[in-house]
C-alpha cells in the first residue's frame, strides 16, 4: 500500500468497533485521503489537540467514553474549519439544535462505503 499524498485532506476517524474501524480506514485510503484512526472519544479529542492535520472528522455518535456530539463540539472549538460527519446506528433525528450548525451530514448505519468518498468530499466543499 502507498503513502497517502501529504497534500491529502486527512480523516480522524473515530469508532469504537474495530471492524468497521478498519473498513472505513481502508476505504478512505483506497480513496486517496489520509486517515487518522482512533477507538474512542478521548483518544479522538486527544487527537484534535494535536498538531497532526485533521480536515475531517469522522465519528460515531455512540462511543464509550465521550459521546461523538462532545468530540464534535471539542473539534470545532479547537478547529473552526474542521468539517464533521456523525455515524449512528442509534441517535435520533434531529440532531440537537447546538450541532445543527457544526455537522454537515450525519450518516445512519449501516451506509454503503460506495458513497463514503463522494460524502467526505462533499463535506470538504462546505
Amino acid at each position: 500500500m502507498s503513502s497517502p499524498d501529504p497534500s491529502a485532506p486527512c480523516i480522524l476517524l473515530v469508532e469504537d468497533e474495530a471492524f468497521l474501524r478498519e473498513l472505513v480506514m481502508e476505504n478512505l485510503q483506497d480513496a486517496g485521503y489520509g486517515v487518522v484512526e482512533a477507538s474512542d472519544g478521548s483518544s479522538g479529542v486527544e487527537a484534535l489537540k494535536s498538531d497532526q492535520r485533521i480536515d475531517v472528522l469522522l465519528s460515531d455518535i455512540k462511543l464509550p467514553d465521550i459521546d461523538g456530539y462532545t468530540v464534535a463540539r471539542i473539534g470545532k472549538t479547537l478547529r473552526p474549519e474542521l468539517k464533521v460527519i456523525l455515524m449512528t446506528g442509534y441517535a435520533p433525528s434531529p440532531l440537537p439544535p447546538a450541532l445543527q450548525a457544526l455537522v454537515y451530514r450525519v450518516l445512519q448505519k449501516p451506509f454503503s462505503l460506495n458513497t463514503l468518498p463522494e460524502t467526505v468530499a462533499a463535506a470538504l466543499e462546505t
